[in-house]
């Protein structure tokens, strides 16, 4: 991935690493923790009945992973300093099913120099592999 500096232009597209939500990471993720007797909890993520009984087509990865991995995108980008002075906002627009593989978008919107640092402000998007939008929102960082 090209590193964000200084000289990053607006338009400028970030591309994160591409993830594959399979059932595992699924159930790993939503199914509640630690494991135990009746592991996975049953949930919209974890139990195609669930899901089916409570109008989804199938069960469906949690908004929340999708959230872990923009984080992920944004902390390559500025680093761990990310997680005490970036920011994101989203909005989960799509369901992303089981085995779909989901790769992470940020979008350089406009950057203002802020003393020493530049506060970069992004739109941020999660794509499933046909180019599907399903999460998008804004976030900020510095360097």
């Amino acid at each position: 991935m090209p590193e964000i500096n200084t000289g990053t232009k607006q338009g400028a597209e970030f591309t994160g690493r591409t993830k594959n939500v399979t059932s595992y990471r699924t159930w790993q993720f939503s199914g509640g923790w630690p494991p135990r007797d009746g592991w996975p909890a049953s949930n919209v993520h974890t139990d195609d009945r669930f899901a089916i009984q409570s109008g989804l087509p199938a069960r469906a990865a949690s908004g929340a992973m999708l959230q872990g991995y923009i984080a992920e995108l944004l902390i390559d980008l500025f680093g761990e300093v990310w997680m005490s002075d970036g920011s994101f906002d989203m909005k989960f627009i799509a369901i992303v099913p089981i085995d779909a593989r989901v790769t992470t978008i940020a979008t350089v919107v406009s950057k203002e120099r802020e003393g020493e640092r530049m506060r970069f402000n992004m739109d941020v998007r999660c794509e499933i592999g046909d180019g599907t939008p399903v999460a998008v929102g804004t976030a900020t960082g510095t360097i």
